[in-house]
């Protein structure tokens, strides 16, 4: 049910850029009358990571690679609200449990930190009430140079049961982080 493709876009040392995105400052500039930041701990730049990590990963209805290696996310998926089924489930259906709604998503994130050579690429979908069958893991080269790789993934993923709705990403059979989305009833 839960289908994979998607596009490696590779970035290589000299030519990533931050574009269209709010930049983050470990010191930003002062306010007048406002006080002064109270950090607990130092804080933890890209820079200070060694290993391979997940920078981000986000479900999003589309995704449009523009010039300069620029990537848009439009129509961000943390909520999805379905409307109250008029008739309730059949006693005993038989083929398994009822699909409420279908999620289609593009499911985008990005992998940083990794050493040169081969390595696998496991995305998996987890939702409350369904057994989702996952892609197989993907065998990605990571090339010398390279900073980090974004991936772009269409999912079809069906609803069962309200509640949250996973994507598990494991990069060398280690989990790395996930995306989710809740689903619930309309208010």
């Amino acid at each position: 049910m839960a289908g994979a493709g998607g596009s490696l876009l590779p970035q290589r040392a000299t030519g990533a850029k931050i574009s269209g995105a709010q930049r983050y400052h470990s010191n930003p500039p002062a306010r007048p009358n406002a006080p002064a930041p109270q950090r607990s701990r130092p804080l933890t730049t890209t820079a200070d990571r060694s290993g391979v990590y997940l920078k981000y990963a986000l479900f999003c209805r589309e995704t449009e690679e523009g010039a300069g290696d620029d990537l848009t996310f439009r129509g961000i998926i943390d909520l999805v609200d379905i409307a109250i089924p008029d008739t309730p489930p059949p006693a005993d259906a038989g083929n398994g449990p009822r699909i409420l709604a279908e999620v289609d998503a593009h499911l985008a994130f990005c992998i940083a930190g990794a050493s040169p050579g081969r390595h696998t690429l496991e995305v998996s979908i987890r939702a409350p009430g369904a057994s989702l069958s996952s892609p197989p893991p993907q065998q990605v080269e990571w090339e010398e140079g390279i900073f980090f790789q974004r991936w772009i993934k269409p999912f079809r993923i069906p609803v069962t049961r309200l509640g949250r709705h996973i994507a598990a990403i494991a990069f060398d059979g280690m989990p790395l982080g996930e995306a989710s989305f809740l689903v619930r009833l309309e208010p």
